[in-house]
């Protein structure tokens, strides 16, 4: 019931957005973008630092940004950017859209924790929730992007599904350190989202090219949990 909540919200809030959301001045675009740089901020910060003997402390500064500046180099050998966007033959609107709802709805704290607790306990309370906070956000990318952000729902109940799927598989292989970091960087490449969609085509931030960083970061936990196992 919690993936078809949490799915379902995107696919409807995405829907009414672009069918009823053109009476919305495009000024909202850059609200919606200031939105996202400001939950992107406040995601990092809870995720990458601590309070430590009541000093803040930054525990995994290092791993993420060498995770982003390799994934980021990484990303820009494969033009990763260039192949996403040739994939629906154009580097349209609706394009970065759909790409940039992917990333919006499939990176934060609930879209690991929802699958984890679910694949853990069954419980499906965080699924849920994610679904009733992600709902009025679809109804703002759907109004500036139009009806590819409903596309999105099926890549990021896939993506809950895999993650639910994996936990109950390698459980006893990933580390506490795993889920902050992967949201620490998710919301950094995030952020620049919220940046292209107020500066570009001026201004871009190739921010997909950052993506594999999300795969380094995967990589480093699990050999880190196998020399400590």
């Amino acid at each position: 019931m919690g993936f078809i909540v949490s799915g379902g919200s995107i696919f409807v809030g995405g829907m009414l957005g672009s069918l009823f959301g053109r009476r919305i001045s495009l000024k909202n675009e850059a609200v919606l973008a200031i939105g996202i740089m400001l939950i992107s901020v406040v995601g990092v910060l809870e995720n990458i630092l601590s309070i430590s003997g009541g000093k803040i402390v930054g525990e995994h500064t290092v791993i993420v940004t060498i995770a982003l500046i390799a994934g980021c180099t990484l990303g820009d050998v494969l033009k990763l950017e260039e192949r996403v966007s040739s994939l629906s033959g154009r580097d349209g609107q609706e394009q970065n859209g759909f790409i940039d709802s992917v990333l919006f709805f499939g990176i934060g704290g609930l879209q690991m924790s929802g699958p984890i607790l679910y694949a853990l306990e069954g419980d499906s309370f965080q699924l849920m929730l994610k679904g009733v906070i992600d709902f009025p956000f679809a109804l703002m990318l759907g109004a500036a992007y139009g009806k590819r952000v409903s596309l999105s729902a099926a890549v990021i109940v896939a993506m809950q599904l895999l993650t639910a799927a994996l936990v109950r598989l390698m459980g006893n292989f990933l580390g506490d350190n795993l889920v902050p970091q992967m949201c620490s960087l998710g919301y950094l490449i995030l952020f620049f989202s919220g940046f292209n969609l107020i500066c570009a085509p001026r201004y871009k931030i190739r921010n997909i090219n950052m993506l594999p960083g999300v795969v380094l970061v995967i990589l480093y936990n699990l050999f880190a949990e196998v020399l400590h196992g």
